[in-house]
């Protein structure tokens, strides 16, 4: 019993010893941990600036690469030690963070080192996205309904007014148009969040129009797909397609629609109407995040394995893969056609929809990889 108890001790002294030898815990500095593992860790969000992939995770990791995710490097110093939520670059020397105790990060040395612009212990609770409009103008959005704004590069958060609903519905991740380029799109913002709750803004954050779909889930994220059109991921495999109609244009009356017009502000009196269509990726797992590819095709992640490729216009149809490591995606970069960078338990991993479709289909594969087809009505 004795030697089985020695035994059980070494063990542990070795891998703590092996582990402390090449990690650096910062105890008590406030600082987050180094590891040259940092990116198995569990990373929440992915952000492409540049040539630069940026990662935000648990215990205040911070890490990027700069060549598709073959290598990676943690940040040099950031001063937080708890869970970063989302990550946001309008350029790749300057890059904003959000995390738990309503913290806001800033790095303007390409993400070597951070700074702490913002925190509030006190409302114990996280900002959950963040989206940069550009190097000044940018909104920051969390649980039960917390909404900073800022105008000048984050020097100053002040507090923005999104939704009056007395339930104050946590604001689960906010965003842009891809295609920021495009004049009339640079001022366009968006958010998801509980109840179904949908939320659009046009004069970047200041004033916000929330929109009811008739989803009775939480969604967790959004992405513009087209002119007027957004992507609102949710839960168990459900996506909701939501399409601007102006007010003149017949809207078919099979689609569920809303309208929602702006009270104050720059648009008081201004309506606008939405219609909504149902889609389903085949499998019931929560969605969590989405890219634009350069064909126009849209990849999602997801729960439990889930990579979605969705083609609205050609193929008109839904792709799903679950990944035999049943690990849960938190976020998806594209690095090509048929090549994805993806992020969530256990750190980062590489994915190809046309590998996963071979392993399911070949009959001498091992693979437990998963594959289903859903055509678009």
């Amino acid at each position: 019993m004795k030697f089985k108890f020695f035994l059980l001790f070494l063990i542990g002294f070795l891998v703590f010893s092996n582990h402390s030898f090449t990690s650096q815990f910062n105890y008590g500095s406030e600082f987050a941990a180094k590891s040259p593992n940092a990116h198995k860790a569990l990373i929440n969000a992915l952000e492409k600036s540049g040539d630069r992939i940026f990662g935000v995770g648990v215990h205040g990791i911070i890490i990027y690469s700069d060549d598709e995710g073959e290598t990676w490097f943690q940040a040099e110093s950031v001063p937080f030690t708890k869970t970063l939520t989302d990550i946001s670059c309008p350029t790749m020397n300057k890059c904003w963070a959000t995390g738990h105790d309503s913290t806001i990060l800033h790095s303007f040395d390409a993400g070597e080192t951070w700074q702490i612009q913002y925190q509030d212990i006190e409302f114990d609770a996280p900002l959950l996205s963040i989206h940069m409009y550009d190097d000044y103008e940018g909104v920051a959005l969390g649980a039960f309904a917390l909404s900073l704004r800022t105008s000048n590069g984050g020097i100053s958060w002040d507090y923005l007014f999104i939704d009056d609903d007395d339930f104050q519905p946590h604001l689960n991740y906010t965003y842009g148009d891809n295609q920021s380029w495009r004049k009339s799109a640079q001022n366009e913002g968006y958010a998801v969040g509980e109840l179904g709750k949908y939320y659009v803004t046009d004069d970047r954050g200041l004033n916000w129009l929330a929109i009811e779909t008739g989803y009775i889930g939480s969604y967790w994220s959004g992405i513009k797909v087209d002119e007027g059109q957004s992507l609102l991921l949710g839960m168990s495999g459900n996506i909701t397609l939501a399409t601007l109609y102006e007010l003149n244009d017949p809207v078919p009356p099979e689609k569920s629609t809303a309208i929602a017009c702006y009270e104050s502000g720059y648009y008081r009196g201004d309506c606008k109407v939405y219609a909504f269509d149902d889609l389903f990726i085949g499998t019931k797992n929560s969605l969590t995040n989405a890219s634009l590819l350069e064909d126009g095709r849209i990849v999602l992640s997801g729960n439990g394995g889930v990579v979605t490729v969705i083609d609205m216009v050609r193929e008109k149809n839904i792709k799903t893969c679950v990944r035999s490591d049943r690990l849960s995606n938190t976020s998806i970069i594209p690095l090509g056609i048929d090549n994805f960078l993806i992020a969530g338990e256990q750190g980062m991993r590489k994915h190809s929809m046309e590998e996963c479709y071979q392993n399911f289909v070949s009959e001498t594969s091992t693979s437990q990889d998963a594959f289903y087809e859903i055509s678009i009505n």
